[in-house]
């Protein structure tokens, strides 16, 4: 009999997702409770038929690929893709998740997405797709993923586990404000991005209509601190100009200091998104408060020292600009020949 993979045990099945990122050398075979495996490389081999079909190319894609996350169980029907395989491929999308609410990496290549099982030593795929990777902005992190941001991802890949298979479907406005963010880390324009950054947050307040702008300055100080009204109206205005078709009024003439701005608002708008939804989902009593627009109601009813003790303590919103230097981004990249 062929000798299996060692990140997989005969009649198991498996999900993975690979994707081209930077990692750290402290990355070999991490392990997380519920079958959950790291690699930074994988002896992942494909059948010959899906080589034929995927093509050459893309096959060399996929094996350069240098962090593999993996979901194996064992199953008494390994040749069957079945809801066995459907549960995998939720559990490593729930770490990939995770990871992506950990670190604000990008990708320039697709990740690839692969399901089946190894009966007799083979791996056998029996189902592969691809999927639109985090892409990088101008305010970029380009330290390289390590072991503690996957450790650290494990928490939230269980807090969106519970929200994905609860039988409970008044979670709605939360899954809502995940989407919109997960869309916007794959979106390539800068003025989107803020537009679908700054309603994740928006998503979270849930202010009166009329009362929108004063909400948003006044509610985030529970997620940023009380001295940033300025800045966080500066995020407000951009995202309504992008709502009402008036991108012109930024994009319109090249001015290398207000597309500066541009990136710095996307920045602190990613950074203040993604920050108060990882806290959400590590946290299943803030989950109950901001699953729908009733939930998150009742929670900005409550006094502001009692909203306080529930969340915890802000955020800086600037610390993800912290040590950048846009002195060496160039127009070319802050879209001046667009």
């Amino acid at each position: 009999m062929v000798q299996a993979p060692d990140w997989i045990e005969n009649n198991q099945k498996f999900a993975l997702i690979g994707v081209d990122v930077g990692i750290t050398d402290d990355i070999n075979r991490f392990e997380c409770p519920g079958g959950l495996i790291g690699l930074p490389n994988a002896d992942f081999e494909f059948p010959e038929h899906w080589k034929l079909w995927l093509g050459s190319l893309r096959i060399e894609d996929i094996e350069s690929c240098s962090l593999y996350l993996l979901a194996t169980m064992a199953s008494t029907s390994p040749s069957v893709l079945d809801a066995e395989n459907k549960r995998l491929q939720g559990a490593v999308g729930d770490w990939f998740t995770g990871l992506t609410l950990i670190r604000k990496f990008g990708s320039t290549d697709a990740a690839f997405t692969a399901t089946g099982s190894c009966v007799n030593g083979v791996i056998d795929v029996r189902q592969f797709g691809s999927i639109d990777p985090p892409l990088a902005s101008i305010v970029h992190d380009d330290r390289p993923i390590s072991r503690k941001d996957l450790q650290d991802a494990f928490p939230i890949a269980r807090g969106l586990a519970k929200l994905r298979q609860s039988t409970d479907h008044n979670r709605w406005r939360l899954h809502r404000c995940m989407n919109l963010y997960q869309e916007a880390r794959c979106e390539r324009g800068i003025l989107e991005r803020i537009h679908q950054f700054t309603r994740c947050i928006e998503g979270l307040i849930a202010p009166k209509q009329g009362q929108t702008l004063r909400q948003f300055k006044s509610r985030t100080e529970l997620f940023v601190g009380p001295h940033h009204h300025e800045l966080m109206g500066d995020l407000y205005r951009v995202r309504s100009d992008v709502e009402h078709l008036h991108e012109n009024q930024h994009l319109e003439e090249f001015d290398r200091q207000v597309r500066i701005h541009l990136a710095k608002l996307e920045a602190v708008s990613e950074w203040v998104s993604r920050s108060c939804l990882a806290r959400i989902l590590r946290t299943s009593e803030l989950v109950l408060h901001f699953g729908n627009v009733a939930a998150i109601g009742h929670f900005w009813a409550k006094p502001e020292a009692e909203r306080r003790a529930l969340w915890g303590d802000p955020i800086n919103p600037c610390a993800t600009l912290t040590g950048f230097n846009f002195n060496r981004v160039s127009d070319g990249e802050l879209g001046a020949h667009e």
